[in-house]
């Protein structure tokens, strides 16, 4: 009896332990039988791609009549992203995700084809060509998305662009063509459909003609067709089917939105109405979906995605990802912009055909490895490298010898992109302790600084000709640390050289904060946390030549909460006097999230933030903008012409370029994207000629036309409104002030204050129930948000930021475990002692 109490005291310590381990994904995956499944067949196997039946389901075939499953990524519009149209990525996407498919999305509307056609025609042709060449299939993607009614003026020309391509490709096996992304009530640029028989209707009737005419044209290719409310009702399809034997389904979803069904009665449910489908005669295919909100923001939500996923894969259904852009959205695929945070990723991987993980973002790493079929184990995105110093531009970039060197005739140049330091025989000591008498180097007149928070370690490449012993101390200064001694030098030594391809060796050596307290007090720092020079104690054994390169820093992230001012109720017109924000807040996808306080411009309370546009500009000349978003409800534009408010621009930076503002509604009657066509300039070359006030502010009296936005009107409930501040190649670093945002025109009446807005309002820019990718005008970077059905929001911060629901952040629990694996413990010790 005693023996027992032993093994179960035992085995509840165990299991409690185990039970305080962070949820894995292993685990998780383990739970779903058809989420891991091995790449599908590419082209060069599956040949012409067929609907087959199996087991009374039609699916989809390969061309010996066996089920084939396709899974892949689709671009962003190809307007906005031209950049991943390359050999480099589609062979990356071929070879290191094994993907066999790609979408390619042709917007039609919203600048797209219908307003360029031959240059948004040859990037489709371009990508086709690239997707054969690298063994893929490729979705043709008519994108009709703004307006929703596939038979609208914008797409009257379907017909010819499908009877072109299917001339240059006749029947190829390898290409497949979306007639109709999703169908809608989008009335924004052109009418809408309903969600019912009668838009299934308006959509097949749109449909049918097509593929008559690739049939007649000898092409059997595999046809998708969209469906009502953003294709989310093939159910109506299954109902209704177009009379053609190779003709497939949509399905769209996003995660964070569209919920999970076990079964086929709910038509307001999209995995609902796809088994529904499924279940009475057509096959699908999801050739859209994301891992966020359908806003395309938020989450991402990888555990419903991970229910999602193992429906597609257990019925067969082929799958394309949203999207293959680096835009500062959560379905993204690729490292967005963020000021101070992050760079975009370059769309092009490079020579080696490989984006890394740090390149990806959490969606497509997730993303990556369900296309790969392997388990999906996230790095740890708090880890962080930042080169410092990399002799790039053929300087030594500050370094010299110091004025307080014990040795003096050193030499340090530029050779071959790295440090040389020549002169090294008579600084020969390789001791830890003894640094003192090695020469001394510093980067005095460097002229520049980097954040160093949550660095832990300095990191260099030490080259050397011959193998030989190499001791260097360490210490970084900048305004929180100036002179603090090392605590040692570190040695690397002949055995940590490696040969490189042109003959010389290659070590790299690390200097922690124990090695260097001033690293330490740098990274910690309450205060600045910036490295402005370092000074380098260099001693060899043996060598009179030693270069040094790519000086970095690795640590851990630190996120530093961002305290704004008090949000308050949302009041317009808004002029900040109750020393709140009154609802204004960053929307989601601001490329700026810095402070927003109320501080007085010209002797009124303002909203305020600072920021710096980056030297290095994004390709999308969005992506850095900071985006100022407010919502009322009941906020109308009545009979008023214009918004107007005082701008007042401190700036530290401001000689070159320009700041272009645009003004942009989300109203839910035009798919949630308004854009005013006129923009206000902000020349930041002439600041001299703008009014200066008495508290030294270049002020500029801002008024934006919403009169001509078409189809906007009067009654529209605009539901939000977004200030977005779109840097033209400016060096614009310093202070913004926004005061007195109204209305102007015959009416300009006060809106009443309405109640503060709910979570959901403050967070979102899109509403969680139609489809909402923006519709943007000639100067204007992308911005589509995929709204498509049910709402699947969590919890928000106050400012809107989303708390991911798939974290494995329980303190609770974690915390009531480990008081149940004291008290197991406790039990053990007591029944050892009564045996």
């Amino acid at each position: 009896m005693k023996k027992m109490r032993h093994i179960f005291s035992f085995i509840a310590i165990l299991a409690l332990v185990v039970s305080l381990l962070p949820l894995s994904t292993q685990a998780a995956e383990s739970d779903y039988a058809n989420l891991l499944v091995d790449p599908g067949k590419k082209p060069s196997e599956g040949g012409a791609l067929q609907i087959i039946e199996v087991d009374g389901q039609k699916t989809l075939g390969d061309q010996n009549g066996e089920p084939i499953q396709l899974r892949g990524m689709s671009t962003h519009g190809l307007q906005w992203f031209p950049e991943i149209i390359n050999d480099n990525a589609f062979k990356a996407l071929s070879n290191d995700w094994d993907s066999n498919l790609i979408r390619l999305a042709m917007y039609v509307g919203e600048n797209g084809y219908a307003t360029n056609p031959e240059e948004i025609k040859q990037r489709v042709i371009d990508g086709i060509e690239l997707a054969k060449a690298n063994d893929m299939y490729v979705i043709v993607d008519w994108h009709v998305h703004a307006p929703g009614d596939p038979n609208a003026d914008v797409y009257s020309g379907a017909m010819d662009f499908f009877e072109e391509i299917s001339s240059l490709y006749p029947n190829d096996p390898s290409i497949i063509y979306e007639l109709a992304n999703e169908p809608s009530g989008n009335n924004n640029g052109g009418p809408g459909l309903t969600n019912d028989e009668a838009g299934w209707e308006a959509v097949k009737s749109y449909a049918e003609p097509i593929i008559e005419m690739l049939r007649e044209n000898g092409n059997e290719n595999l046809v998708i067709v969209g469906s009502p409310n953003w294709s989310q009702r093939p159910d109506l399809a299954a109902d209704n089917p177009i009379d053609d034997d190779n003709t497939i389904y949509t399905v769209h979803f996003y995660s964070g939105t569209h919920m999970p069904a076990e079964d086929s009665s709910d038509r307001s449910n999209v995995m609902s109405n796809a088994r529904y489908a499924l279940e009475n005669g057509v096959a699908l295919f999801a050739s859209e979906w994301g891992t966020s909100e359908a806003s395309g923001n938020n989450g991402p939500y990888l555990d419903e995605a991970d229910v999602w996923l193992n429906f597609l894969n257990e019925h067969n259904i082929s799958w394309a990802n949203w999207s293959l852009t680096n835009k500062n959205e959560t379905s993204a695929a690729f490292t967005p912009f963020e000021l101070g945070k992050s760079e975009a990723t370059n769309l092009d991987p490079g020579s080696d055909q490989v984006w890394s993980a740090q390149e990806l973002s959490v969606s497509g790493e997730y993303v990556r490895a369900r296309i790969k079929g392997t388990s999906y184990e996230p790095i740890d995105r708090s880890a962080y490298t930042k080169t410092i110093w990399d002799f790039n531009d053929e300087t030594v970039q500050g370094f010299g010898v110091n004025a307080d060197s014990p040795l003096q005739d050193i030499t340090v140049t530029n050779v071959d992109g790295a440090l040389e330091i020549s002169g090294l025989d008579a600084s020969n000591d390789v001791s830890e302790e003894n640094y003192w008498a090695n020469v001394r180097l510093s980067a005095d007149s460097w002229g520049s600084s980097e954040d160093l928070l949550g660095a832990t370690e300095l990191t260099l490449d030490v080259l050397v000709d011959q193998p030989t012993t190499v001791s260097i101390a360490a210490i970084p200064q900048g305004p929180a640390a100036g002179w603090a001694n090392p605590t040692r030098a570190i040695q690397v030594t002949a055995d940590d050289f490696v040969e490189q391809e042109d003959g010389t060796f290659k070590a790299e050596l690390s200097i922690s904060q124990e090695d260097s307290p001033s690293l330490e007090t740098i990274a910690t720092s309450s205060e600045d946390n910036t490295i402005s020079n370092l000074i380098l104690f260099v001693g060899t054994e043996n060598a009179d030549v030693v270069s040094l390169d790519n000086i970095r820093a690795t640590g851990k992230r630190v996120e530093v909460p961002v305290i704004h001012a008090e949000k308050g109720e949302a009041t317009f017109p808004s002029d900040f006097e109750d020393e709140t924000r009154q609802g204004w807040a960053w929307s989601a996808d601001s490329g700026v999230k810095t402070a927003l306080s109320i501080e007085e411009a010209n002797g009124s309370n303002a909203l305020a933030w600072e920021f710096a546009y980056p030297e290095v500009k994004p390709t999308d000349d969005w992506a850095s903008a900071p985006r100022l978003d407010f919502w009322m409800d009941n906020f109308v534009r009545g009979t008023n012409d214009s918004v107007a408010f005082d701008l007042y621009v401190e700036p530290v930076r401001a000689s070159e370029g320009s700041i272009s503002i645009h003004l942009v509604f989300q109203p839910e009657d035009l798919g949630y994207w308004a854009q005013a066509p006129a923009t206000y300039e902000i020349d930041l070359e002439a600041l001299g000629e703008a009014t200066v006030t008495e508290d030294g502010l270049y002020h500029y009296p801002v008024e934006m036309d919403f009169r001509n936005i078409e189809n906007l009107k009067d009654d529209t409930i605009l539901r939000n409104m977004i200030l977005i501040f779109t840097d033209v190649n400016s060096d614009f670093a310093g202070k913004m002030y926004v005061d007195n945002v109204r209305f102007v025109g015959d009416e300009a009446a006060d809106q009443e204050t309405a109640p503060e807005q709910t979570e959901e309002q403050a967070s979102d820019t899109t509403e969680p129930n139609e489809e909402t990718d923006r519709v943007e005008e000639d100067n204007a970077a992308p911005e589509p948000e995929v709204e498509k059905g049910e709402s699947g929001l969590g919890d928000k911060t106050e400012d809107g930021e989303k708390l991911p629901d798939t974290a494995t952040n329980y303190p609770n629990v974690m915390l009531f475990g480990l008081l149940l694996v004291i008290a197991g413990i406790f039990l053990f010790l007591k029944t050892r002692k009564l045996s």
